[in-house]
């Protein structure tokens, strides 16, 4: 079977032979392709394995490590066209990129939850260990600002209770801490008990991972966008509802009681801290949107 790197060859050396792309092109093709498989490699995925969950989150990782729009859309039209050649040679059946949508012009502003939103999601009730699970995840999602990759990667080695703190391997494996509110605390409480139940019953080894389905596996990306989606349905949210929505709330919300901002840099783990001032955009939005709303002078006549 070709590797991920045999294939981006075969597609790269495709370009320039049959297509007749200039070298110069297909350098950036495989520039911009590089990026694919340096995401694949970090998830030990194939080609073949990506579905539309896994193209998302790597239209997101862009965003996240700074990428503008314009060079976004290229990277993501190559990966497209990409796919077309893995289906067309029958590589793969699947087109993952089919869905994204092409990214808006200037830097958006990213979603964040409000207030009762959080709450309806944080005081989810539990009933069982899946549920219990879940609302252990949001809040851990929450009040670490963790990415999706970090958070699914953390092992119970990893926490630190009596310090209230959580060891993260970011990216370029770099080393963070990231801290838990009391409600979090109480449910790993909770939670850690019952996972360990669930290991017993199924008989199952214990590789230290720290969220783990009822099955006792790791938790993949593909089934925690799914528990996302049920929930968004549940709760009625009309908004996106992703694991980087909690991440943008909790910048957002650090920054609306004025932390610092190489704090909060500090604390999501951004290398640029121009990444980290998107959030001051939200804050401006929601201050200027509170201001307009209260104050007696603030609206204008023709709203």
């Amino acid at each position: 079977m070709d590797s991920n790197k045999d294939l981006i060859d075969k597609y790269l050396e495709y370009l320039l032979k049959v297509r007749s792309f200039s070298p110069k092109t297909v350098t950036s093709y495989a520039h911009d392709l590089k990026i694919l498989e340096e995401f694949l490699e970090k998830r030990k995925m194939s080609l073949s394995d990506m579905v539309f969950e896994d193209a998302r989150e790597f239209f997101l990782m862009l965003y996240d490590l700074g990428y503008k729009s314009a060079s976004i859309n290229r990277i993501i039209s190559g990966c497209r066209s990409f796919y077309h050649y893995l289906c067309a040679n029958s590589y793969t059946s699947v087109q993952p990129f089919s869905r994204i949508a092409q990214a808006k012009q200037g830097r958006r502003i990213p979603s964040v939850l409000s207030e009762n939103e959080l709450d309806k999601l944080l005081n989810y009730e539990y009933t069982d260990y899946s549920s219990l699970m879940e609302v252990t995840m949001f809040n851990l999602f929450y009040c670490t600002g963790c990415r999706l990759q970090e958070l699914l990667s953390m092992k119970i080695s990893d926490l630190e209770l009596k310090e209230h703190r959580a060891r993260v391997m970011g990216k370029g494996s770099k080393q963070r801490y990231v801290f838990f509110t009391e409600r979090a605390e109480r449910l790993l409480g909770e939670y850690l008990p019952q996972r360990s139940i669930v290991l017993d019953s199924l008989r199952k080894e214990d590789d230290g991972t720290l969220l783990i389905n009822k099955k006792g596996n790791k938790l993949p990306n593909s089934s925690v966008h799914a528990i996302f989606d049920k929930y968004r349905d549940e709760l009625g949210l009309t908004k996106k509802f992703t694991p980087h929505v909690f991440r943008h709330t909790f910048a957002t919300r650090l920054l609306d009681k004025d932390t610092d901002i190489r704090i909060v840099q500090a604390l999501l783990g951004h290398e640029n801290i121009g990444t980290t001032q998107i959030y001051t955009h939200v804050s401006g939005a929601r201050l200027e949107a509170v201001y307009k709303k209260t104050h007696p002078h603030a609206r204008r006549k023709d709203e």
